[in-house]
Formats: C-alpha cells, sequence, structure tokens
C-alpha cells in the first residue's frame, strides 16, 4: 500500500501523489478496496468522441462550403447549430447516466422537429441541408463511439444503429421526390450510412446478429 509521509495516510489504488497535499507517495500499489468507476470513464471518453465529431462536423461544413461556394450565412447558421448541440449534448452526458442511450434518442428527436419544421413551413432548406446534416452528425457521432467502445456499444444499441444507418439513407428519398435544392449532403449522408453499415457487418457482426436475434424473438 502506498503511503504519504507527510499526511501519515496510507492509500490503495494506483495513486501518484498524495490527493491532500500533491506529495509523492512512497511504498507499492494496491488494489482499490473500491471498483473501478467505469461510468465516469466511459463518460470521458464520450466527451471526447463528442468533442471530435463536432470539431470534424465543422471543419466539413466550412470546406464544402468554400469547396460549393455556398451561402455564408448557411454556412454560419450551420456552425452556430453544430456549436449549440454540442453544448446541449455534452450537458446530457455530464448529467445522464445512461448518457450513449440519451445522446442516440436525441438525435432522433432532432429528426422529428425538423420533419415537424418542413411539414409545417414546407421550407427545402430544411430538407436540403438539415435534415442530412443531422443523420451525417449522428452517424459520425455513432461511427466514433464504435470505434471506441467497439462490441460493447453495438451489444447496448444494435437497434438504434440500425435505425441510424436507415435514416442516413432517408436522404436519398428526399433527393428521389425532389425535395431537395443541393443534392451533395443527402449523398454523403447515403454513402455514410452505407460505410457504417458495412463496418457493423465486418468488425461487429456476431454481437449486431446476436442482438437483432434478441429484438425479433422478444
Amino acid at each position: 500500500m502506498k503511503r504519504c509521509d507527510k499526511c501519515a495516510v496510507d492509500f490503495s489504488g494506483d495513486l501518484d501523489v498524495c490527493p491532500l497535499c500533491q506529495t509523492e507517495l512512497t511504498g507499492k500499489a494496491e488494489p482499490s478496496v473500491y471498483p473501478r468507476n467505469e461510468i465516469k470513464k466511459s463518460g470521458v471518453i464520450a466527451l471526447k468522441v463528442l468533442a471530435f465529431a463536432t470539431g470534424a462536423c465543422l471543419l466539413l461544413m466550412v470546406f464544402f462550403g468554400n469547396l460549393f461556394s455556398l451561402p455564408g450565412d448557411i454556412v454560419l447558421s450551420v456552425c452556430i447549430a453544430l456549436l449549440a448541440n454540442y453544448l446541449f449534448v455534452r450537458n446530457i452526458l455530464m448529467h445522464t447516466t445512461d448518457f450513449l442511450r440519451m445522446v442516440v434518442r436525441y438525435f432522433l428527436v432532432l429528426l422529428a422537429i425538423a420533419a415537424v419544421w418542413f411539414l409545417v413551413t414546407r421550407n427545402l432548406a430544411v430538407t436540403t441541408f438539415v435534415i442530412p446534416g443531422i443523420c451525417l452528425v449522428a452517424l459520425v457521432f455513432d461511427t466514433v463511439l464504435l470505434a471506441v467502445f467497439r462490441g460493447t456499444f453495438v451489444s447496448g444499441y444494435a437497434k438504434y444503429l440500425l435505425f441510424d444507418v436507415l435514416l442516413g439513407l432517408a436522404p436519398l428519398a428526399l433527393v428521389a421526390l425532389g425535395l431537395t435544392t443541393w443534392n451533395v449532403l443527402a449523398n454523403i449522408s447515403a454513402l455514410t450510412a452505407s460505410v457504417f453499415l458495412l463496418g457493423l457487418l465486418v468488425f461487429t457482426r456476431k454481437q449486431l446478429v446476436d442482438e437483432i436475434r434478441k429484438l425479433f424473438s422478444a
């Protein structure tokens, strides 16, 4: 057991310095008597994933905005929406125990709100940018989480992942119905969904099949 000679206190676990006075501990480390907080660890990883996914989407939005000469107000609005989304989801991650399930459902709620928005206003900007954009952000978030948690994430959230794949392909239906004025974002969303599904089938097929069987056998 490690010991702080200054405070005369013994500590278990993998501490290197005293949490009371920050003095370097002496002695040999022993396993902590308390179980490791895996939820807190997962929450920290999820926060990093969220920051990465948000940053990646911001960079992509700026890149495609310059590449296709999109109106500056649209690019700025999407970037502001991404930052607001980051702050909101970060709050969920920090204050909810089952944060991953909440985040997955959150993207579904956003899509439902966007669908209602379009039905009320018939604004084609919603179907051209907002809905494909939400689908794309959700897929990017799922992809990074899958890379971090791998089979564990699939085992707990398989039905949400498959639903996100379907939603990622949904913008193609909007294109076919003539409800978009710019098809690139919808095509990118569909391509991302296809690649994501391929990744699920190749790398987590066993967990995915097991979860699907559970869904249909219930």
